[in-house]
């Protein structure tokens, strides 16, 4: 396995595996309680998501990169609102 690219590469990861993930936007956050196991992070890490220690979860930007940081912080599940990634219907996902 590879570096995901697509939004539905992503979701169908993060359903295959049984992720925490919510769609914020047009990228994927994991949300988990605490820390998981090192097995774990691994393959997220290989599948292309990063720690995003401001905001203390993995996030991965499924090719939608942002290049201009905005001045004023702000929470992206706030602004673009989060979906779980159980609650998309997989033969519609973008």
């Amino acid at each position: 396995m590879g570096k995901l690219e697509t939004l539905r590469d992503v979701i169908e990861f993060s359903r295959a595996h049984d992720l925490p993930a919510d769609v914020v936007g047009r990228w994927v956050w994991l949300r988990f309680t605490e820390k998981p196991p090192e097995e774990t992070r691994a393959l997220i890490k290989a599948a292309g998501f990063a720690w995003v220690k401001k905001r203390g979860q993995w996030a991965h930007s499924c090719g939608a990169y942002t290049w201009k940081r905005s001045k004023t912080p702000y929470e992206p599940r706030q602004k673009y609102g989060a979906v779980p990634v159980s609650a998309i219907d997989p033969d519609i996902t973008p």
